[in-house]
């Protein structure tokens, strides 16, 4: 059948970016992940404003946030695990069910609904940022395409990302204006059933291993781990750059309400400066393709991380100058726009496709351990974005330990720069020195290879 879809009346292979396989698969992915990212951004802007509106402190809000990262260790990391197993389609089903039962107990002014909501959204969270990564990076292996086509499909989509966030900003301002805070959230669940419909329709279902017990992708996980240390560095940098993003999306609003020197406008219109950190991230994400054509990401992601170290910085020592603190969270968001198709990039040369969820989720253990550290004792603002800067100090440090590390010459096909996983026999992970598999694969078997960074 892929044969038959691959090529044109010309003949041309299923490997090229204009094969009728590609484009489905395009298509398919962008469609469903547009949907997902439009609904998840409908909840950025005003989260803590509804929250705030309801008369509740700051410090009960930051422990809501904290419930949704606790529950996106502990039922996020077990649901989205059991994926590899159970199939990566109906995981990403139910991060929109999980997702709508959250937006729907913000409809109601009762504390521990929000607690309840907050949980669910963290098994949502934990699905979404898995599982739609890990079903496309599957679907493109079995489709036998090549490696610079998914390199186009993830930059494609954080730019589709990026530019629905930027218009669900305004969809938001303008929405809370006229229904009340709540309404981005219900607008949020529409989308969120028109995801479901479109998935259940369009795409096919993939698995990790399938064939494995419930417990076996935790072990073979924890082996893996164990095993090579550059994965646990992806790891590493996953959990303390990725601290900093949730610290941020929690703290941005309670920050720009604090600095009243040259107040831009009260009350402070969220969703337009919601858009407007989204345009910030889209040109991150356009910036991306030049750097990786010509650099490889080890190289030039140091340089962006010390970038946010600076941004960080600025919230420290300017923590009272609006235009000045809104610049800062703006730059940010530029080095995040760079930073999201890079750690794609890692996550795809280092991690196996057979764990890869699992994997994906225990670096979310680091990243909570540090989110419940800084939150859970109310630290003025100063003090949290003080810490942030550390994370990205450590990013910038574990960055610079995989960029000095070399893969295994064993693995690697002279004619591509690529990352492979040393050999693990016994856990059916051995690697095999690269030949030609097929005539559509151009040589390259897409089972074992990264993406290819370094454009030659």
């Amino acid at each position: 059948m892929h044969e038959i879809l691959a090529s044109d009346s010309e003949g041309s292979s299923i490997t090229s970016s204009n094969s009728l396989i590609f484009k489905q698969l395009q298509f398919n992915y962008l469609i469903g992940f547009a949907l997902a990212a439009a609904g998840n951004s409908l909840q950025s802007s005003y989260r803590y404003a509804i929250f705030d509106t309801y008369g509740l402190g700051r410090t009960t809000i930051e422990r809501i946030f904290l419930c949704a990262h606790i529950a996106t260790l502990t039922l996020g990391t077990l649901t989205s695990s059991l994926s590899d197993k159970y199939g990566r389609r109906t995981a990403c089903i139910l991060s929109a069910i999980f997702y709508t039962i959250s937006c729907l107990s913000l409809n109601i002014n009762v504390v521990w609904i929000f607690y309840i909501g907050s949980a669910a959204r963290g098994i949502a969270h934990s699905l979404y940022n898995t599982n739609f990564e890990a079903w496309l990076v599957q679907d493109h292996h079995n489709s036998g395409l090549s490696t610079d086509s998914l390199k186009q499909i993830l930059r494609n989509s954080f730019v589709v990302q990026s530019v629905i966030a930027i218009a669900v900003g305004f969809v938001c301002e303008y929405s809370a204006d006229l229904l009340g805070y709540v309404a981005p959230f219900d607008i949020a669940v529409v989308i969120y059933v028109c995801m479901t419909i479109f998935i259940l329709t369009r795409w096919t279902e993939n698995y990790g291993d399938k064939e494995a017990s419930s417990t076996t992708s935790f072990i073979h996980a924890i082996q893996i781990l164990r095993d090579d240390f550059r994965i646990v560095l992806v790891g590493l940098i996953t959990a303390f750059f990725e601290v900093t993003i949730y610290v941020y999306a929690i703290e941005w609003t309670p920050a720009l309400e604090r600095a009243h020197i040259w107040a831009i406008r009260e009350p402070l219109p969220l969703g337009i400066i919601y858009s407007s950190f989204m345009f910030f991230n889209m040109l991150g994400t356009i910036v991306f393709k030049p750097l990786a054509k010509r650099f490889r990401v080890q190289s030039f992601l140091p340089v962006v991380i010390m970038v946010t170290v600076f941004s960080f910085c600025m919230l420290v020592i300017v923590p009272n100058v609006q235009p000045i603190v809104l610049g800062s969270f703006c730059l940010y968001e530029f080095c995040v726009g760079i930073y999201l198709p890079s750690i794609s990039v890692l996550r795809s040369q280092y991690l196996p496709d057979s764990v890869r969820a699992t994997l994906m989720n225990y670096f979310r253990v680091p990243r909570v351990a540090l989110m419940f550290i800084v939150m859970i004792w109310h630290l003025p603002l100063v003090v949290i974005f003080t810490f942030c800067g550390l994370m990205s100090v450590l990013t910038f440090v574990c960055l610079l330990i995989l960029r000095s590390m070399k893969p295994l010459e064993e693995y690697v096909e002279p004619s591509e720069k690529v990352v492979l996983l040393p050999e693990t026999p016994s856990y059916d992970l051995k690697l095999k020195q690269l030949q030609p598999t097929s005539e559509y694969s151009d040589g390259i078997d897409n089972k074992s290879t990264s993406l290819n960074i370094d454009n030659e």
